[in-house]
């Protein structure tokens, strides 16, 4: 009668623990390359989600480093890289890849927004919001076009677009049906591809307790300035973007949002 009893705290104590592992995934790590402001953090929250954990056994880690190598049985969240850098990673066989890209205007308004109000001071940080704060809105978003231009933001995501034709491993993921109304499905599409095999109820439960309204108490769309999550919605660039940063921005980035497929 005892025996039965311990056996049976045993097993709920094992299937409550992170040892218990109800699908392991064929890859031995998992990238989630990225550029900035698109949903990174998010998505991270995702893969380091306890029902994640259970349904592929990757562990999501920080990396420390962009260059690698990296443990084996982790999900290396975020990376942010170009494709280059990634190919240069040495890699145990198998893994998965993909990255997620974001309309670069609406990474352009996110990312002046969260450095001049909301993201974590570093010196850096610090010093470039010293600069914004004394400009215009306009001539604080034309400065800060040049400043992730110089630094290859924008670089990133046209050298991974060719990347799945290269490795079958990798997969292209957009910010925009990520969060879209399609978001369901193609979250889905990129769980399979890097063979996190969750039965849709859970699957359910985890979108549901990431949702936008979770994570910041507000409904989609309701922008507050001072969070990290300060609007959550596609197409933001429309109302900051007028003639002369819009021909500012095709002078600085060329045709980068014809081969990204943005309109």
């Amino acid at each position: 009668m005892w025996q039965a009893w311990i056996r049976a705290r045993a097993r709920a104590w094992y299937r409550a623990s992170r040892f218990y592992v109800k699908h392991r995934a064929r890859c031995v790590n998992i990238y989630h390359c990225t550029m900035n402001k698109a949903a990174s953090l998010w998505v991270r929250g995702l893969l380091a989600d306890e029902r994640t954990f259970r349904y592929c056994g990757l562990e999501a880690r920080v990396p420390e480093t962009k260059t690698g190598p990296f443990a084996p049985g982790t999900i290396l969240s975020p990376l942010y890289i170009d494709y280059p850098t990634f190919r240069e990673i040495p890699k145990a066989m198998p893994y998965k890849a993909f990255f997620v890209m974001r309309d670069p205007r609406d990474v352009l308004v996110s990312w002046y927004f969260s450095i001049k109000l909301s993201h974590p001071l570093s010196p850096e940080v610090e010093r470039v919001r010293n600069e914004l704060v004394k400009l215009s809105e306009p001539d604080g978003l034309r400065y800060a076009l040049d400043y992730v231009h110089e630094r290859g933001l924008f670089a990133r995501p046209r050298s991974w677009l060719d990347a799945p034709a290269r490795d079958d491993r990798v997969m292209l993921v957009r910010f925009e049906d990520l969060t879209g109304p399609n978001q369901a499905t193609v979250l889905e599409q990129l769980l399979r591809h890097c063979d996190i095999d969750m039965p849709r109820p859970v699957f359910d439960e985890l979108l549901r307790a990431h949702a936008f309204e979770a994570v910041s108490g507000r409904a989609r769309g309701d922008e507050d300035l001072h969070s990290h999550y300060r609007k959550g919605v596609a197409g933001d660039w429309r109302n900051y973007f007028d003639a002369d940063l819009a021909a500012r921005f095709r002078d600085v980035v060329g045709d980068l949002l014809d081969v990204c497929k943005y309109t």
